[in-house]
This record gives C-alpha cells, sequence and structure tokens, in this order.
C-alpha cells in the first residue's frame, strides 16, 4: 500500500499494485490490517482516512494466483501432499481466513471515519472490504461483484455477515451472492452500498477528498462519538443504544470542543480543534508497510 497525507488531517491509504489491477494477496492484506489496527487508531494528526485503488480498478479482488501457497489467504488449506489430516487443514484455513477477517474488520473498528472511493471495478474480497468503510462512493462505470459461488465457497470475511447489514434489500443480497452476477453502480446506489455515484473518477476524487476535508475540520470527539454510537447501534437494541449514547455522553460532553465550537459560531470563523488523543497504546513492532506518516 502507499500511505500520505493529501490534505490537513486526510490520510490517504491506497492499494497499490495497478499492474495486478491492485489484487489482494499475502502482503497487501497484511498491510492493510496493520495501517488500520496500528497506524491510523494511534496516529493524532489523523481525523479521516481516505481508502483508494491506483491504476483502472480499485481492486480485482484475492489475487488467486497467490492463492495458492498453503499461507496466502482464506484460499489457504495446508500442503496436502505433506498433511492430510483434515482437522489440521482446518486449523490452518481458520487461521489464515480468520487474519483476513480481522484485516478487513479493523477498518470499521478504528476510530477515524474511513471513506472508500472506488473507481470502476471492485470484486470478491475487495468487495468485502469495502463494506467496512464508513462510507463509499463510486464512479458511474463502476462494476460491483461476489464471484466466490463460482469458485465454490461461501464469502466469509464479510460478503455474507456484513454485506447483508448495509444493503436495504434481502433478495437483492441473496440474488447477487448466490448467483455470483456483476451488478451496476446505479443498483449499488439503489440498495445503499454507495452513497454518491459520480460521473468521472476525477470528480470521484475531489468530491471524497471534499467530504474528507469537511469532517477533518469537525470537532475530532464529537465524530469519534458518533462512529462509535453508529456502531453500537447497529448491532444492539434501541433501548440499549440510547443508554450507551448517555453514558459515552455523560464523560465526552466535557469536551473543550463545544467551547470551541460556540466561540467560532459567535466570531463567524473555524474552529480550530485539538488533535484527538490516541485511543490505543502504540505498537513497538515495525510496520509492515514501507510507508511513513
Amino acid at each position: 500500500i502507499r500511505v500520505s497525507f493529501v490534505e490537513p488531517h486526510v490520510l490517504e491509504v491506497q492499494l497499490n499494485r495497478p499492474n495486478k489491477r491492485n489484487a489482494l494477496h499475502s502482503q497487501l492484506w497484511k498491510e492493510i490490517g496493520h495501517v488500520f489496527a496500528e497506524v491510523v487508531p494511534v496516529e493524532e494528526e489523523v481525523r479521516v482516512v481516505l481508502l483508494t485503488g491506483s491504476g483502472k480498478v480499485f481492486s480485482a479482488g484475492i489475487d488467486l494466483n497467490a492463492g495458492t501457497d498453503e499461507n496466502s489467504g482464506p484460499f489457504a488449506q495446508g500442503n496436502k501432499t505433506r498433511e492430510a489430516d483434515p482437522a489440521r487443514v482446518g486449523v490452518k484455513t481458520l487461521r489464515e481466513g480468520g487474519s483476513w477477517q480481522e484485516a478487513w474488520s479493523a477498518l470499521n473498528k478504528c476510530n477515524k471515519p474511513v471513506i472508500a472511493a472506488v473507481q470502476n471495478g471492485c470484486f470478491g474480497a475487495a468487495l468485502e472490504m469495502i463494506c467496512f468503510a464508513d462510507i463509499r462512493f463510486c464512479n458511474s462505470d463502476c462494476v460491483f461483484q461476489a464471484p466466490e459461488v463460482d469458485l465454490g465457497i461461501a464469502a466469509d470475511i464479510g460478503g455474507n455477515q456484513v454485506f447483508p447489514k448495509i444493503i436495504g434489500n434481502d433478495s437483492f443480497v441473496r440474488e447477487v451472492q448466490m448467483s455470483g452476477r456483476k451488478f451496476s453502480a446505479e443498483e449499488a446506489l439503489n440498495f445503499g452500498l454507495v452513497s454518491r455515484v459520480l460521473k468521472h473518477e476525477e470528480e470521484l476524487r475531489r468530491e471524497a477528498v471534499s467530504l474528507a476535508v469537511t469532517i477533518a475540520e469537525k470537532s475530532p470527539m464529537a465524530v469519534l462519538g458518533v462512529k462509535t454510537m453508529l456502531n453500537f447501534t447497529r448491532d444492539h437494541s434501541v433501548d440499549d443504544s440510547l443508554k450507551y449514547s448517555l453514558t459515552w455522553n455523560a464523560s465526552m460532553i466535557q469536551t473543550s470542543d463545544i467551547k470551541e465550537a460556540g466561540k467560532a459560531f459567535m466570531m463567524k470563523t473555524k474552529p480550530k480543534f485539538e488533535n484527538p488523543p490516541s485511543v490505543v497504546q502504540k505498537s513497538k513492532s515495525k510496520s509492515n508497510s514501507n510507508s511513513k506518516l
């Protein structure tokens, strides 16, 4: 991946295998998991993350050519010529598939908003990955597909778990997951996978960056509260969510950001908020990415 600030407090995380259509292999998913689990949460300068793909398409999904190795990802089944015990093969599959799940889940669990700008094509595991983003835009030529059924498996890193939670039509979810057919940007918008469809790649990037800047200018403590509450609400009852929000705000409403926002409103100026503190401790382990913030 390539990691860089594109605007103040806006970090771009870019899939960077354009010659392979950003196909996901072992190194790439490990870097994605690392940056969202161990870099984004602890870097106080980061307030919003923009997730993009370099080249012509966002991502072609899992790199099947690399997936033949026993340690390459969720298709890993072990070397059957050396170790044929089905139980041990199953444990290895659980281990590798679990690592992919943790990497994708890190987008949702990290304390910063993640905006996915998806151009031209998003397939398989990449479609599952963007389901964990907070906000998704695409261009009008974008095509989506969940082809796992054509490979003889059921999607297990988000396609049958998170995708249904963000799509407002159960019949559509079952149709595309069971048939493996491609669906358009218009369908993605109609059924809630994306919130905006832009005409061109340039407009897609411009609008995604613009939204990221807008969010980055808001109170980072308020934005953290919004993401935390929405994540909790998604998985709990209304009563539990209401109680949780009061518990959260019992302390968070004491933030100095409220005073700063009020002062800026009265003086008709832009507020200047302090960076939020890290919510997790910095890891001493070295980055899997060759990028530095």
